[in-house]
């Protein structure tokens, strides 16, 4: 007879049947193994990740209400809730990817409404007229669909002006003396140029006429607003919270290792560093070896203003010739682009005090994108014109042109080619883009270009303007931060950047409002092009043998405008 087994026996035997029973229902199909289950997962967090994104996606503030902002406020913080519940070790690198821009993105603007408040702030970001600012970055290219989004723009116009009215409170007045001025390039904008854009029905152009008519009603009273009521008490500081620049700085841009004390120490050694280089290349371009002589010299060599586009142009070709052919080991121009210098159209010129980058309309499935220059208005007075005239001197315009075509814009239209994630095709940090087209004006003295195309001496004058705006780019982050920390003051900033800068008063005066504006960090090209060379180290250890330089420039341009946290995940799927 069998003896029956210990209680304990069958006791332990149990957890085993379970698990025997487990393996056979899996091997069976009844239920799903550890693969299953990850695959589940993963789709689970994917469809909680492309809803979020859906989420955020539809937030908008059409009219700029206070209502709008409150009620956005809310919906970034249910955005972020989502993304807080999602299981990131669910996702794909790709999508761990787009979780982490996203929150970066929604915790950035969340801070912007509820802290910050700049909507109560920042009186010229009211001016809502980009669709019909960029109906003149190609007139004639954009079709009447472009119009009708422009018409629906100025319609808009006099309720955001009406709302601009009730939200601002109590900015610093080198800001409201800002929106009076960009209020002059409204006008401008609405009366002047409007009147003469193509457009293809003539009912549409009545209609875009009478609602440009209207708005420009709406920014006249706006400008009373500004003038009567806003300027007398506009009595805040210039100057921002460091904690608040920090807080952007380690979260929208993820650099938190770069802290506003090292951004600082950076900014001054590298000062002195360009200070002695810039010393030195005097000597070797002037009998004097005066370092304020060469300038002077530079900024005297400014053409007359009806020459300043051709040049910018002529810059774009040269740099174009030189990169399919002595530089072709460089980067590649793609060939889905086209591009040239062009004149600012009305809302992008006091922002830009000598110009800028801007990417223009798509036709035939074309992208393109220009240099643009900004250009003398007729209220300048003569010294001021005088003065503006200067920095479009050839060694500064040079050095901006192929900064802007070259890095913005064709960092533009490769994100645009090769970015299929509407994550990352929706949000722009803004700092690698600085970077990339700040790097390109080393990378290309580096490879020589200067020598290449140009006389001795004048290859020298480019090396010098190529200096300039280093340090201008050093001044920028010095001027910011001293100021956040009460150790400097606005004057003493614009001080700065002529001294510096050999920058003319009335450049120097915009940049310092301008950059005044927001608390959004300096050292986007300083310290982003520190974070492109580490890129490019890394990939030339893991390369090897098989480096070459333009193949990291044209694969770093895949990406998209990302934090180059995330650049350096993607590109070493790490």
């Amino acid at each position: 007879m069998p003896q029956p087994m210990h209680p304990r026996l069958v006791m332990n035997s149990r957890p085993v049947a379970f698990a025997l029973l487990l393996l056979l229902l899996v091997a069976a199909g009844a239920l799903p193994g550890p693969s299953a289950q990850a695959a589940d997962d993963a789709a689970s967090a994917d469809a909680a990740l492309v809803s979020a994104a859906e989420r955020f996606f539809a937030v908008s503030t059409p009219e700029r209400a206070e209502a709008e902002y409150q009620a956005a406020l809310d919906e970034y913080k249910a955005v972020r809730t989502a993304l807080e519940a999602i299981d990131e070790d669910a996702l794909s690198l790709d999508d761990q990817v787009d979780h982490a821009l996203l929150m970066a993105e929604v915790r950035s603007r969340i801070f912007e409404i509820e802290t910050v408040r700049l909507y109560t702030l920042h009186p010229a970001s009211y001016f809502a007229l980009g669709r019909t600012n960029r109906l003149f970055v190609r007139p004639g290219a954009i079709p009447d669909a472009g119009v009708r989004d422009a018409v629906a723009e100025l319609k808009r116009l006099p309720t955001i002006l009406e709302n601009a009215e009730r939200n601002l409170e109590r900015p610093a007045r080198v800001w409201t003396e800002n929106a009076l001025y960009e209020a002059y390039y409204a006008h401008m904008l609405l009366r002047d140029t409007v009147p003469d854009a193509p457009v293809d029905d003539p009912a549409l152009k009545e209609e875009l006429l009478a609602a440009a008519k209207t708005a420009d009603d709406a920014v006249s009273r706006y400008e009373r607003f500004l003038e009567e009521e806003l300027l007398p008490r506009s009595d805040r500081s210039p100057a921002w919270d460091p904690d608040w620049i920090e807080y952007l700085q380690f979260t929208k841009e993820e650099l938190t290792d770069w802290p506003i004390t090292r951004m600082l120490e950076f900014a001054d050694r590298d000062i002195k560093e360009t200070r002695a280089a810039m010393e030195a290349l005097a000597k070797r371009i002037h009998p004097s070896g005066d370092l304020r002589t060469v300038w002077d010299v530079m900024l005297e060599e400014a053409p007359a203003w009806p020459e300043v586009l051709p040049m910018a142009q002529r810059y774009v070709d040269i740099a174009s010739d030189w990169l399919r052919d002595e530089g072709r080991h460089v980067i590649t121009i793609p060939d889905y682009i086209d591009y040239g210098a062009r004149i600012s159209p009305p809302m992008s010129r006091r922002i830009l005090s000598f110009g800028g980058a801007t990417r223009g309309p798509d036709v035939a499935g074309r992208q393109s994108g220009y240099y643009i220059i900004t250009p003398l208005e007729d209220r300048l007075t003569e010294e001021e014109a005088a003065s503006r005239i200067r920095s479009y001197n050839p060694y500064w315009t040079h050095v901006i042109s192929y900064h802007e075509w070259l890095g913005h814009n064709v960092q533009i239209a490769a994100a645009r080619e090769h970015v299929d994630s509407r994550i990352r095709r929706g949000l722009s940090t803004g700092y690698f883009s600085q970077a990339w087209s700040f790097y390109l004006e080393k990378l290309l003295e580096d490879e020589g270009y200067f020598e290449d195309r140009f006389s001795h001496v004048a290859a020298l004058k480019h090396r010098m303007g190529r200096l300039q705006m280093r340090q201008w780019r050093n001044v920028r982050i010095t001027t910011k931060l001293r100021m956040a920390q009460g150790e400097m003051s606005f004057d003493e900033a614009v001080d700065v950047y002529i001294n510096e800068i050999g920058m003319e008063p009335t450049n120097a005066f915009i940049e310092v409002q301008r950059d005044s504006q927001t608390p959004h960090p300096p050292g986007k090209e300083i310290i982003g092009e520190q974070k492109v060379l580490e890129l490019r180290e890394e990939y030339r250890r893991r390369m090897g043998e098989h480096y070459q330089l333009r193949n990291f420039n044209d694969t770093l341009l895949t990406y998209g405008d990302l934090t180059f946290k995330q650049i350096r995940r993607l590109m070493f799927r790490d």
